[in-house]
């Protein structure tokens, strides 16, 4: 009895079906295809290269978001105050303010009356009235932000406030025959016991706003 004939595979082998195959896939157009050798059949372990024409896809490594800007704080817009925003932004006329203290003191002395000294604490807080009027283009002893003529003086740090007049328009001898005729304003300003005196003259356009604050020191 004829031993039976080993099949078509048998025959082959694992190098000759891989060789087969390959045949296969490149008579069909689709390249060349490295098989692995069957374990335990021989050659090079080692990882084949790749094909001509195939190119390695390699992931492309994701690029850590740039680093964000440490948090910075600025600093707060600070607003000062309305009074110290208008007394710098003032225009004032010294020699108006200084010529009101002349004419005062002149009359003071038909009195008997002595002097009263400018001082520089009462000053600022006349200046700083009188720029608030020329700002906002009224008149009378309330500020604008409700301060009164007493508040005003001791922001200024002056301790011993008394009284406050306040004009808009005319020159120092037009403001001061102006307070001379008023019967307040008068007995105010030839009190002998007052003895300090600040005035401010703020002008808006060529309009000047008073102030003048009285006090004992």
């Amino acid at each position: 009895m004829t031993a039976p004939q080993p099949g078509l595979l048998t025959r082959l082998g694992p190098t000759g079906i891989a060789a087969a195959v390959t045949g296969i896939l490149v008579l069909f157009g689709l390249g060349a295809v490295i098989i692995p050798a069957a374990a335990g059949a021989g050659g090079d372990s080692s990882t084949a290269a790749p094909a001509p024409g195939l190119t390695p896809s390699v992931a492309a490594p994701q690029s850590a978001a740039p680093p964000s800007a440490p948090p910075t704080s600025e600093p707060a817009a600070t607003t000062p105050n309305a009074a110290k925003t208008t007394l710098v932004a003032a225009n004032f006329n010294g020699g108006y303010e200084d010529r009101v203290v002349q004419l005062i003191n002149g009359e003071r002395r038909k009195e008997r009356c002595g002097p009263m000294r400018v001082d520089a604490k009462l000053r600022a807080a006349a200046r700083t009235h009188a720029a608030d009027m020329a700002a906002g283009d009224f008149t009378g002893a309330r500020g604008s932000d409700g301060s009164s003529p007493q508040d005003r003086a001791a922001a200024a740090g002056f301790g011993g406030f008394e009284d406050e007049l306040t004009a808009r328009g005319g020159d120092p001898g037009d403001v001061v025959k102006h307070w001379m005729r008023d019967d307040d304003a008068h007995d105010m300003l030839l009190d002998c016991d007052i003895t300090s005196i600040g005035v401010g003259a703020a002008l808006r356009g060529r309009t000047p706003y008073w102030t003048v604050d009285t006090g004992r020191a």
